[in-house]
C-alpha cells in the first residue's frame, strides 16, 4: 500500500482537482458550510499527520546527540508554535503577512530537485496568491476573519505576484515536460483549480492531496517507515492532541461567528504549527549534509 500511495497520490490531485474543476464550470460550488466542514476534515484526516511525525524525524536526526530529549523537543516545539500564534493574536495583518510568504517558501519544497529555486517560489507562490487574484471577495473574507480588517493591501499585492508566480511556474514546467510530465500536470491543475474552485476547496485540494501526502511519505522513508498502518499509528496521538488543542482555542475565541472562529483557528493554527516545523526541516537537512559529508 506504501508504494501505491507514492505511485499513485499526484494522479489523485491531478484528477481530483480536474474533476472538481469541471463541475466548477456546470455550476456546482459547495455552500459555507459544507466548504468549512471538508475544510476541517481534510487539515485534520489529510494535513495534521505529516506534521506529526516530527518528533521522529527528531529522534531519527538528533536522538544520538548528547542533552537530546524528546521532552525538551515538545517543549520547544509548543513554545515556538504558541509565540508565533501570539504574534499574529496581537499582529494579524504582519502574522497572515509573514504565513503567507513562509507557505510559499514551503509549498515550494513540493517541488525540491524539480527545478531551480526560482522555479520552486514560483510554485509555491502560486499556491499561495493566485486564489486572491481569482476571488478577491472572497480571498478578502477568508482574510478578515483571520482579524486583517483592510486586506486590499495585501490582495493587490498577492494579485501581482500571482500574475509572474504562475507565469514563472507553468513555463518551467513546460521546460521540464520531457523529462518529468507530472510536473507540469501538477502546476496546470494547481493554476485550474486556483481560478476555477472556490478558495477553500482549492486549498483542500492542494494541501490535503498533493503537499501532506508528498511530505507525509517522504518523511516516512526518511525514518524508517516502511507502511501506512504504521504511519497511521505513530501520528495519531499526535493529532489528537492537536486537534484537543484546536478545540480549547476555538471555545476560548469570542466575538466571531463559528465560522469565523473555525477560520481562525485552522488557518492561524496552521501556520503556527508551520513554523516550528519547518525550523526542524531546516535542522534536519543541515544535519542529514553533515552526515554525508563525514561519511
Amino acid at each position: 500500500m506504501m508504494e501505491f500511495a507514492e505511485h499513485n497520490y499526484s494522479r489523485f490531485f491531478v484528477a481530483t482537482t480536474a474533476l472538481l474543476a469541471l463541475l466548477s464550470l456546470l455550476g456546482w460550488q459547495p455552500g459555507p458550510a459544507l466548504s468549512i466542514g471538508i475544510l476541517v476534515a481534510a487539515v485534520t484526516l489529510l494535513g495534521l499527520p505529516h506534521g506529526a511525525l516530527d518528533p521522529m524525524v527528531a529522534q531519527h536526526c538528533f536522538g544520538g546527540r548528547q542533552g537530546f530529549k524528546l521532552s525538551i523537543f515538545f517543549t520547544l516545539y509548543a513554545a515556538v508554535a504558541l509565540l508565533y500564534a501570539l504574534v499574529w493574536w496581537q499582529w494579524p495583518a504582519f502574522g497572515l503577512a509573514s504565513f503567507l510568504a513562509i507557505a510559499a517558501y514551503h509549498f515550494g519544497s513540493d517541488w525540491e530537485n524539480r527545478g531551480s529555486l526560482l522555479a520552486r517560489c514560483a510554485y509555491g507562490a502560486t499556491v499561495v496568491t493566485l486564489p486572491a487574484l481569482a476571488h478577491p471577495a472572497k480571498v478578502a473574507a477568508v482574510y478578515q476573519a483571520l482579524g486583517v480588517a483592510r486586506p486590499q493591501a495585501l490582495l493587490h499585492v498577492s494579485g501581482v505576484v500571482a500574475v509572474v508566480a504562475a507565469g514563472v511556474a507553468v513555463g518551467s514546467g513546460a521546460w521540464r515536460w520531457r523529462t518529468c510530465r507530472s510536473d507540469l500536470m501538477e502546476v496546470i491543475c494547481i493554476v485550474a483549480g486556483a481560478i476555477l474552485l472556490q478558495p477553500l476547496l482549492f486549498f483542500v485540494c492542494y494541501f490535503g492531496l498533493l503537499h501532506s501526502p508528498r511530505h507525509l511519505l517522504q518523511t516516512a522513508r526518511s525514518v524508517g517507515i516502511a507502511r501506512l498502518a504504521t504511519i497511521a499509528r505513530v501520528t495519531a496521538p499526535n493529532v489528537l492532541a492537536t486537534v484537543l488543542a484546536a478545540a480549547l482555542f476555538l471555545l476560548i475565541l469570542h466575538g466571531k461567528r463559528l465560522d469565523e472562529r473555525i477560520l481562525c483557528v485552522v488557518f492561524a493554527g496552521l501556520a503556527a504549527l508551520t513554523v516550528p516545523h519547518m525550523i526542524l526541516e531546516q535542522l534536519a537537512a543541515k544535519n542529514d549534509a553533515q552526515r554525508r559529508a563525514i561519511e
